[in-house]
Order: C-alpha cells, then sequence, then structure tokens
C-alpha cells in the first residue's frame, strides 16, 4: 500500500495516522541540521546551548554515540523548544512537481497547497509511531517548515 521513491521513502497518503512515541528510537538519531531561529529557541532554556559545526559551517545536534545530546532516558529534555525537523519528524515536505518527474504519484496522495505551490510530504516508515494514533495535520507541518525556511529548496 506504500508507494515508494527511488531511494525508499514512502509517500504520506491522505487520511495517514501518526502518534509520537517518545521513544527516541529514530528521530533523535538524525543529527538535524538547525537554523539560527531553532539556536535561539533552545537558548531559552539552555542560555549556554552551541551546536556543532561541520566543516562547511552547518550547525547540528549531536552529542554521545550519535545521538540527539537532548535526548535523556528516552525523552526529549528540550521538547517544547526541539527545532523545527525535529518536530516534523517522520515527515518531510517536497515540492509535488519535483517527484511527478520522478514517478507517478497515487491517487490517494496527500496534496498540501501554499500559494501556488504544492507540496507532498515523505516519511520514514520505520518510525513506530506511523499508522498509530490520530490523522496527520500535514498543512499545519507545512507551516511550521515553510516558517523556519522561507525560501526553500525543496
Amino acid at each position: 500500500m506504500v508507494e515508494t521513491l527511488p531511494r525508499g521513502l514512502p509517500i504520506a497518503r491522505r487520511n495517514m495516522l501518526f502518534k509520537c512515541k517518545l521513544c527516541g528510537e529514530k528521530c533523535c538519531g538524525l543529527n538535524p541540521e538547525v537554523s539560527e531561529e531553532d539556536v535561539e529557541r533552545i537558548r531559552r532554556v539552555l542560555p549556554s546551548f552551541k551546536p556543532y559545526r561541520t566543516p562547511e559551517g552547518k550547525m547540528i545536534l549531536i552529542g554521545e554515540k550519535g545521538f540527539c545530546q537532548f535526548l535523556r532516558n528516552g525523552l526529549c529534555t528540550i521538547h517544547e523548544y526541539k527545532p523545527v525537523l525535529c518536530r516534523l519528524y517522520p515527515f518531510y515536505p517536497v515540492e509535488k512537481k519535483v517527484l511527478e518527474g520522478l514517478l507517478s504519484l497515487p491517487g490517494d496522495v496527500e496534496v498540501v497547497k501554499h500559494g501556488s505551490e504544492e507540496y507532498v510530504f515523505i516519511f520514514d516508515e520505520e518510525c513506530p509511531g506511523v499508522g498509530e494514533g490520530d490523522p496527520v495535520d500535514f498543512k499545519g507541518l507545512l507551516e511550521a517548515f515553510l516558517a523556519a525556511n522561507p525560501n526553500p529548496t525543496l
């Protein structure tokens, strides 16, 4: 039932369910890139926070053993202040026109419009919360993503 992209990422369908299990199993090992806004939000609770800077100058979250430095006993210690990419996980928006050039999208794909653009979502099907809980608010996820990335390169 899950249509996949060439790299194996599934495409979100209408009425898809998700409930975060607060397991830290997948999302907390991603070492996401963080924005200046993310850093400012984290500094509201941890004023001395400094993200790791890669040789390319990107800011990422990384801690011991490759997991997020804010993961403690399987829980996020900055849950209310976490970076946008962490809040979106396991979903990620992609401009629909980009995917249409790669594959034919299923008829029940979730499409979210923003201005003249249309977006679909790819997701990590290994996240244990996928398929459980409440319907995903894809419009809300897209708005959060675009607010944090006003000029996204999707």
